[in-house]
């Protein structure tokens, strides 16, 4: 549903830099533009509405420019409009919960009688939350902090992180195992599970990125992460601080909203 959400917005960003572009002075209803071939290129006419037609002189080619630039204007403005009004209607309309529904509201007494053919989502993410344990990292300090979800974890920051998935119900886990191609394993800060899009993702927290060292050693961890197919944007979403830039909350709230609901 999001790449529909992006090319609508992508659409309507086309259709406002149309209007910018479009010369509002000049009024090309009524008027056509004709050519016929010569050997030396094109000659052009402006058909007029009450039938008669201009030869337009190759001095007055920038009019004739003009004209086939607006009309173009005009009519791609006329399809990035339509395929804005089809697009809006489609999204007012659509609703995945729809699919869902027709298993969740049946009785349990049915429900144990159905082999659903989509998994409902309850089950996909207790299967998710079993696939994809936390706390695995052997690390021997204990984490200090508690989060909403009742769990511990080691920084002030990871905390902050830790409530807001579970203030937007992404599911998640702390300091998953995550097994690489290469056969070694790390641990994220923590997995995630859009769970729209049955989609995995990772969070790597930053929270000395201005130290040189530190910076160097995630630097290379996450260089090891795309080599292995976790790939910095797509499955992988990193947030930072230094001790000179605290957390930025709206920015993470944003990247949530956008990968994770």
């Amino acid at each position: 549903m999001k790449k529909f959400y992006e090319e609508l917005t992508e659409l309507k960003s086309v259709l406002n830099q149309i209007e910018k572009l479009e010369n509002k002075n000049m009024n090309i209803d009524g008027q056509t533009i004709s050519f016929s071939k010569r050997k030396s290129g094109y000659q052009y006419y402006i058909y007029h509405s009450d039938g008669s037609r201009t030869y337009v002189k190759k001095s007055d080619l920038d009019i004739i420019k003009n004209m086939a630039q607006q009309e173009y204007y005009r009519d791609l403005k006329e399809a990035v409009t339509r395929q804005i009004r089809a697009l809006e209607q489609f999204l007012a309309d659509y609703n995945a919960e729809t699919i869902n529904k027709v298993y969740e509201n049946r009785s349990h007494a049915k429900q144990i009688l159905i082999e659903p053919l989509i998994q409902p989502d309850a089950e996909f993410i207790q299967q998710w939350y079993q696939q994809n344990p936390g706390n695995q990292n052997p690390f021997p300090e204990n984490g200090k902090y508690i989060t909403d979800k009742g769990e511990y974890v080691r920084s002030k920051s990871e905390k902050i992180l830790a409530d807001m998935f579970y203030k937007h119900n992404v599911p998640y886990q702390y300091e998953p195992a995550l097994k690489l191609k290469s056969g070694r394993t790390v641990y994220p800060d923590f997995v995630l599970l859009n769970t729209k899009e049955r989609k995995t993702y990772y969070w790597e927290h930053l929270g000395l990125a201005a130290e040189d060292d530190y910076a160097s050693k995630n630097l290379e961890k996450i260089n090891m992460y795309e080599k292995n197919g976790v790939v910095a944007g797509e499955n992988l979403l990193i947030s930072m601080e230094t001790e000179f830039s605290s957390l930025d909350i709206k920015q993470i709230e944003q990247k949530i909203k956008e990968k994770l609901v």
